[in-house]
Parts: C-alpha cells; structure tokens; sequence
C-alpha cells in the first residue's frame, strides 16, 4: 500500500511541476508592464535585506510593487503599498512573467522563465569572506550550480560593494553583464544616526533602555550543528562592562539555517536575548554599539559604523578546509579570538584607533565603496534604462 501511496505522490508531483513549467512558459509571452517590479530576499522571506531599500525607492517614484514571500509571517512584514504574493502560486508566475523589473538577493530557481524585456536587478546579499560559486563549485551541489549559471545569464544587473566583489562576479559567478559599484542598497541607511530605529528595536524585543547592547551574528556550519556557538554570554556582557562601562546585554541573531535551534542554545536571558526573529539587521546594528561575529559578511556591513567589532572563531581550522577563504583572514581589520579566554582579553583591550586605521587599509586595499545611494541609484539605472526602450 505505501509503494502505491508512494508512486501516486510522484506521479502528482510529475505533473504539478509540469503544469508550473507550462505556466511559465505560457505567460511569459505576455506583453510586459514596465512600471512594475517584483522584489524577493532569500527565497520568500519577509521586507528585508537590498530589495526593501530599492522597493522603497520604487514606491516613492510611484512603482507598483510587488513582494513574493513564504506566507502570512512573511506577507504581515510588508508595508503599505507592497503587494504580497505567495511563493509559486499562478498569481506570482503571472506578475513576474509581466514585470519590467525584478529584484532579489540570491539565485532563482531553474525552473524560473525570464523573456522579453524584463531587467533582473541581482543585489546579492554580502561581500564575501569564504570562498562561493565558482570558486567553491567543488563544494556546492550540481543542481545549485545549474540554478547559478542559469540565473547569471538571466541577470541584466549586478550590485557591487567593492572592487573585489566586482572581480569575483566577473570571474566566479559566469556574468559579463553590467555592474553598479555604489554599495548595497541595504547598507544606505547606516550612512547616518536614527535614533528612532534603535527605540524601534528596544520596544519590538522589549528591551531595557538604559543596557548597551552587543549584536551576536555568527554565520551557520555546513552540517548545521552547536558546537560552534559556546560563547560564554555573562564572560562576555562583564568583560564589555569593564571596558566601556555601564550594563551590557547580547542580541542573539542567528543565521536563518540554524534560527530554529536557538532554544537548544542556553541562552540565559541575564545576558542575551534571543532576536533571531527580528527582520531587519541593518536596525540591530543601529541599535547595537558592537559586534561579535566569526566568519559571517554582516562584519564587512558593520564596518560602515564604524563601532567596535570582535571575531571569535572556535574552529578556524575546520571552516578553512570546508571552503577556504577568498583572501588572508589576518587581513580582517578586527581582532580576533578563538576560545572565550582570548575574546574576553580582545574585548578589554579594544583600541579604537588601531581598528580604525586596520579599516581604512582594509577599505583602501579591497576598494570597498558605500555610498549611501545605491537604491537610489539603481532605481536611476532603471529608469534610464526604462526610457531607452
């Protein structure tokens, strides 16, 4: 009985991407609605990430927008005037088969049909620190590499943050096409102070105005296990209180891959408070006066406030022989620890003077470009490109 119940579920699954293919193809046809765009972040989430500053800067030169998410979570994040639209539903297909513009930060699917006039704007999603696409391609799957090389050919734009990222995606992500070097649209808005989005973050997680806060972003394993994440948060939060004065709490943000296995984490709300599920970082970052990251590209985004940030790195070895480094990791400009004796000392012994002259090297030798502008500029290369027919 389950055999049968088995080949009648592939046969069903047969024919469901049959018929998603077939609409995709169909409506592909249709004549094209150059005013509007449908914007992604990583594969259905909620408002964030570069498509939500370029979807903001569509909205405020009277775009239609529109946002594929996962469902009611994602779809309750969007803000008025974004239009949600569930993930490979026939009404997604059918906006963006009749889209001028599309907008996401990490590759579509292979099935994914783009024809006819639409300009695909790939923001990315963070400049890179470990080895990717190309140059990993020993380490990724073959279906994903197929997704890759068919989403680069589809691409019109790319988004740039450096010089060194513009060299990788000529040389490892199979792209030849334009690319705009002015930052991530993401990271526009830590060009200046807001203080309403630190309250923001304070009333959200419900935390205590008057503690200083440290983001915890690390990135996740390839085998998506803990044993990575033995911070001791109360070392950390006493250490921070003697070097910077006053009260300390950590905001846990961890990666999407392993967000659901916080609670496996003793996370002693004493010290740390679990923010996994707030959707905008780039308001962590303004709300928090440090960083704690390992080998994850939020530390290249931060950088831009220049406030203080620390790497601890527990299993170095090991994450080099998964998929290496892009460049010397003793480039970093932060320091760097690998047990919790050694990140309590670098966090007493932070030098704000010696940080920030290993960042202007940093920014010198990578060519790290933020502009504070790059939505806006985007949207001109849109526009631009939208007259010219």
């Amino acid at each position: 009985m389950k055999g049968r119940e088995s080949a009648v579920g592939k046969v069903k699954d047969i024919l469901r991407k049959a018929a998603r293919d077939g609409l995709w193809m169909a409506l592909s046809l249709l004549p094209k609605d150059e005013n509007k765009a449908v914007c992604q972040s990583y594969y259905g989430r909620g408002y964030s990430d570069s498509p939500k500053a370029i979807a903001d800067e569509l909205l405020s030169r009277g775009w239609k927008v529109y946002w594929t998410v996962k469902g009611e979570a994602e779809a309750a994040t969007l803000p008025p005037g974004v239009t949600p639209l569930r993930l490979d539903s026939p009404r997604a297909i059918y906006h963006l088969c009749t889209a001028g513009v599309w907008v996401d930060n990490s590759r579509k699917w292979a099935y994914t049909q783009k024809r006819g006039s639409t300009c695909y704007v790939q923001t990315w999603h963070g400049f890179p620190l470990k080895r990717i696409e190309g140059d990993a391609q020993d380490a990724l799957p073959p279906d994903y590499l197929r997704a890759a090389k068919k989403d680069s050919r589809m691409a019109d734009l790319f988004l740039s943050n450096s010089r060194f990222l513009t060299e990788i995606y000529r040389r490892a992500f199979w792209y030849q096409g334009d690319v705009l070097e002015e930052g991530f649209p993401r990271n526009d808005i830590l060009a200046r102070p807001h203080p309403e989005l630190e309250e923001k973050v304070r009333r959200t997680l419900g935390l205590p105005g008057e503690k200083r806060l440290l983001l915890y972003a690390p990135t996740f394993r390839q085998a998506k296990g803990l044993a990575a994440y033995d911070m001791d948060y109360a070392r950390c939060v006493k250490a921070l209180e003697r070097r910077f004065g006053g009260e300390w709490l950590i905001l846990a943000k961890l990666h999407p891959n392993i967000a659901e296995k916080a609670s496996q984490l003793d996370l002693d709300p004493q010290y740390i408070v679990n923010a996994s599920g707030y959707p905008d970082i780039q308001e962590l970052y303004l709300a928090c006066d440090g960083l704690v990251t390992d080998y994850s590209s939020v530390m290249f985004d931060y950088l831009i406030t220049g406030k203080p940030c620390f790497l601890y790195v527990n299993d170095l070895a090991a994450y080099k022989a998964d998929r290496n480094f892009t460049f010397d990791i003793d480039k970093l400009p932060f320091p760097r620890a690998e047990d919790n004796g050694q990140l309590e000392a670098i966090l007493l012994g932070y030098d704000a003077q010696e940080q920030a002259r290993r960042m202007e090297a940093f920014n010198r030798e990578f060519g790290l470009r933020e502009t504070g502008a790059a939505a806006r500029r985007t949207v001109d290369y849109l526009e631009e490109r939208r007259k010219k027919g």
